[in-house]
């Protein structure tokens, strides 16, 4: 099974869940993200691979509120992925 996070949104809930493995037996060892498409591709322990499209729903942006401003761009982007990592990081050593 897939889970896929938008870690923007909830970190602890999954946007989607695709079943990717036919068999209970067969376990997932690789996952591959396109860079310029919006596809995964996933590779099990008996050498199947799998791909897998984002759904067009899930690629949309969320709709700006009224009256507050969205910035827009890589660095806002490259902020909020540092923001997780310091978290994570956070988290890390407190255990």
């Amino acid at each position: 099974m897939a889970h896929v996070f938008d870690l923007a949104v909830n970190k602890y809930e999954a946007i989607c869940n695709q079943p990717v493995v036919a068999k209970k037996k067969n376990k997932i060892t690789h996952v591959q993200f396109n860079p310029i498409y919006p596809i995964i591709i996933v590779g099990d322990d008996r050498g199947h691979i799998t791909c897998l499209k984002l759904s067009p729903n899930l690629r949309k942006m969320p709709k700006e509120k009224k009256g507050q401003e969205v910035q827009k761009g890589p660095a806002v982007e490259i902020a909020k992925l540092d923001k997780l990592l310091n978290l994570v990081r956070e988290v890390k050593t407190k255990t």
